[in-house]
C-alpha cells in the first residue's frame, strides 16, 4: 500500500500534533519523499478518517492500537528518529 496521507496526532489537541507535523513534512524532504499530505489531529479525531499512516507519540500507542498502520515515535520532536522510522515505513 502507498502513503498518501498521514496524520499526526496527540491527545488534546494543544498543539503537540502541529509541532509533529512540521517534523514529519521535514523529515520527510530530507529523505527525498514528495507527494505526501500530511495533517495534524487529535487521537480521537483521526479515528474516524481514514489515512495511511497514523504517527503517534508512545503514551498514545495504546489508545492507537485499533487503528492500522501506526508509526509509534519515542521523540516527536526528534527528526532523526522520524526520518528512520518514516524510511521503513516506506520502505526505503
Amino acid at each position: 500500500m502507498a502513503i498518501r496521507n498521514i496524520v499526526c496526532c496527540c491527545g488534546m489537541g494543544m498543539g503537540t500534533s502541529l509541532l509533529a507535523k512540521m517534523n514529519v513534512e521535514k523529515a520527510l524532504g530530507n529523505i527525498g519523499v514528495k507527494g505526501v499530505d500530511v495533517e495534524h489531529s487529535t487521537l480521537s479525531e483521526a479515528k474516524g478518517s481514514k489515512y495511511d499512516l497514523y504517527v503517534v507519540s508512545k503514551d498514545l500507542a495504546e489508545a492507537a492500537k485499533t487503528l492500522s498502520s501506526v508509526l509509534i515515535i519515542d521523540n516527536l520532536m526528534d527528526i532523526k528518529e522520524l526520518e528512520k522510522k518514516l524510511k521503513e515505513a516506506f520502505g526505503l
